[in-house]
């Protein structure tokens, strides 16, 4: 099956078919979920594979509507169920579920089609929606987003046709703005969302890494805020019923022989420990001070002296107080070398000829190029608009500067010794000839084919 290459992309997993994928989504493994994220880039012929086989759809629908999955892994889903034509009950499940979905870009022309098919079937399902509950606020959070992808009149229609006092239609249509929530269901409202956060503050923590625990803040939309501050407000004073936090009495132990019912007894009898206050501390006692670590300074130590070496003998010491001979040269400017350097007893090594320290005169700087170099370097490369090019930066040049200055300034380019003997292309050569036999071009455009055909042709002179 081509779906399987494409869920086995990056080692998600390996699965041998579907059914084993589809078991694996069913317990939310990991693999599992990160595979069905490459589904979105699929082709529509593989989402509707997998959509297809037997059972999925109702797996696919629990992913979509599954808020603690990915969000990739949901729209996977939920495109997948699309593409390969979803119909009721499942398209009413789907769009209470992950209704919130239809916003998203990569769910596509679908989102549409989602909301228009799917909100009717569920207004039509019923089931928890209808009474004031946490689904019912999914729902509210799927018209929501529905009227950000069909628009609020067009979410309207299709809220006419719901049952008096639903519950989630209610909800929605106080979330887009159509209208109020009455008075029952707003104190309704404010009553679950007290009980839903004493609920989640009130639980364990191994219990919210489960998800055994309410979620809070609610999926609820943005028009729900001020009644979801007031149940926090209300729910303070609440603190978790954690068993670390909060460990159970520890049971006496049994004695041999003893009844199940006198420890018990014995149990309830023995008085509880009581804590007392903590030491104070001695009014007698002083303190015996701070100590305090000064770094260690060791005695200078004086170098021993090394044997079989008794000092400097007087010659040496002689011979390193002389002063040094002024060096001398030849006639070539070669050293004269000293005439003791043969000696035994008074050899010197000769003192080194260092270089000047006068700094070489400063490298001259070659010439900025002129604003005809690059034109001039395009003819020998052999560009066909390159002699166009020239002649407009020519006839631009001496509108501002004039017809002297243009003269001035090619005359110049073409003086520098990187030109001189140098022929550009025959076909330019043409052109340049074409420019200055024809009459019709502007007077700058012949100046300037003239010099630079003059130039070349005469072989850079």
């Amino acid at each position: 099956m081509s779906v399987l290459a494409t869920l086995r992309q990056d080692r998600a997993g390996d699965w041998t078919n579907l059914d084993d994928y589809l078991r694996e989504l069913r317990h939310r493994e990991t693999g599992a979920l990160a595979a069905l994220t490459h589904v979105l880039s699929a082709p529509p012929s593989e989402q509707k594979e997998l959509a297809g086989h037997a059972g999925a759809e109702a797996v696919l629908v629990e992913v979509a509507a599954d808020l603690r999955v990915p969000k990739g892994a949901r729209l996977g889903a939920a495109r997948s169920l699309l593409e390969a034509g979803i119909q009721e009950p499942f398209i009413g499940h789907l769009f209470a579920g992950a209704g919130d979905l239809v916003t998203d870009p990569r769910l596509g022309a679908f989102g549409r089609k989602l909301v228009e098919s799917g909100l009717p079937c569920a207004l039509r399902l019923g089931g928890e929606a209808t009474q004031i509950s946490l689904a019912a606020g999914a729902f509210a959070r799927a018209v929501h987003a529905a009227a950000s992808a069909v628009g609020s009149g067009r979410v309207k229609e299709l809220l006419a046709s719901a049952p008096e006092l639903h519950a989630g239609a209610l909800a929605g249509s106080f979330a887009v703005g159509l209208g109020e929530l009455p008075d029952g269901h707003r104190a309704g409202w404010a009553r679950l969302l007290e009980q839903t956060c004493a609920a989640h503050r009130r639980a364990p923590a191994a219990a919210k890494r489960l998800g055994m625990a309410p979620a809070w803040p609610p999926n609820l939309p943005d028009a729900f805020a001020p009644m979801i501050r007031e149940a926090e407000q209300s729910s303070t004073g609440v603190r978790s019923e954690d068993a670390a936090a909060a460990p159970a009495a520890k049971k006496p132990a049994a004695e041999p022989g003893e009844p199940a019912e006198a420890r018990t007894q014995r149990s309830t009898s023995q008085p509880s420990r009581s804590v007392g206050p903590p030491i104070r501390k001695s009014a007698v006692r002083k303190s015996m001070g701070t100590v305090v670590e000064v770094p260690t300074v060791l005695p200078p130590k004086p170098m021993e002296a090394m044997a079989g070496r008794g000092g400097i003998r007087p010659a040496e010491r002689a011979r390193m107080e002389r002063k040094e001979e002024a060096l001398r040269f030849d006639s070539r400017g070669r050293r004269i070398p000293r005439a003791d350097r043969w000696a035994d007893k008074q050899f010197q090594w000769e003192t080194p000829v260092l270089p000047s320290t006068a700094l070489p005169p400063p490298a001259r700087a070659l010439p900025a190029p002129g604003p005809f170099a690059s034109r001039v370097r395009s003819l020998f490369e052999d560009r066909p608009e390159a002699v166009d090019r020239l002649c407009a930066a020519a006839e631009a040049l001496a509108a501002v500067r004039g017809e002297a200055a243009l003269v001035r300034e090619i005359q110049a380019e073409l003086g520098r010794s990187m030109w001189r003997h140098k022929i550009p292309p025959r076909e330019q050569l043409n052109r340049l000839r074409g420019i200055v036999e024809d009459g019709t071009h502007p007077a700058p455009w012949r100046a300037a084919a003239g010099l630079l055909l003059a130039f070349f042709v005469s072989g850079g002179t």
